[in-house]
């Protein structure tokens, strides 16, 4: 599901949500990437994909560093959820729906597109988020950064100029050895340093004149187990302004 946030009245679609809370500023508003309303196991490919309804905001590359690569999935990390008994209860975090490597030992998919054991990558590897159009990136979930190694996160922006993010393996608690919560949100917006859960500390750095407003990918590498969720943006006005449109029409239509 995609959220929107935004002070406008309230509009409803069949995977978009723009609601009144969260206002950010007074003409923008941010958009939430949850990854809910997939079943568990989903397979989100290798390649770029069109995914619904991502597609008119980013295409997603997913490769593992383990052979051979599975792709992105979906982990519904409920700690009553389908993955209760799952070798992944360092992945309970009760977010919900997130996103993680399909780990290349459990490829059996009994339902095409479907994988039956649903579990991370304990190679890590690396996701890319290729935007269609230009964004401020606010925030992300990263979830089990723990004692599985560090994670880097890559901000490029149209001119091909970067933001980095380094976060070390003790930046979250291990959920299950540990207790909660198992993941932390790393804010990117900022340079300064960003103390996790687990003790350990991001550092950022930068190229020479990056442009935050004007992010056209995002590449998270690690190289452990891990999951991401909650990755929350804004668009450019006019792309906002069309999805809102898009929806009200779609309303009318419908009712």
């Amino acid at each position: 599901m995609i959220e929107i946030q935004s002070g406008g009245a309230a509009l409803y679609g069949a995977a978009v949500v723009l609601c009144t809370a969260g206002v950010v500023g007074s003409t923008n508003a941010s958009v939430i990437f949850d990854f809910e309303g997939f079943a568990n196991g989903r397979e989100l490919g290798t390649g770029a994909n069109a995914i619904q309804p991502y597609a008119s905001f980013f295409t997603l590359s997913a490769f593992s560093n383990g052979s051979p690569s599975l792709g992105a999935a979906i982990f519904d990390s409920s700690p009553v959820g389908p993955n209760a008994g799952s070798l992944d209860q360092d992945l309970l975090v009760d977010l919900g729906n997130i996103l993680i490597l399909q780990n290349d030992h459990f490829p059996t998919q009994t339902l095409p597109g479907t994988f039956d054991t649903p579990n991370d990558e304990e190679d890590g590897g690396t996701i890319i988020f290729d935007f269609t159009k230009s964004l401020t990136l606010l925030s992300i979930d990263l979830i089990d950064i723990d004692g599985n190694g560090p994670a880097d996160l890559f901000l490029l922006d149209g001119s091909g100029r970067t933001r980095t993010y380094n976060v070390p393996m003790s930046w979250t608690r291990d959920v299950f050895a540990q207790g909660p919560d198992g993941f932390d949100t790393l804010d990117l917006t900022s340079l300064a340093p960003q103390l996790g859960e687990g003790g350990g500390t991001v550092t950022a750095f930068q190229d020479l004149d990056f442009d935050p407003l004007d992010v056209v990918r995002l590449t998270i590498a690690h190289s452990g187990s891990a999951g991401i969720d909650n990755l929350v943006v804004i668009p450019a006005p006019p792309a906002l302004a069309l999805l809102a449109l898009g929806l009200a029409v779609r309303r009318r239509r419908s009712g």
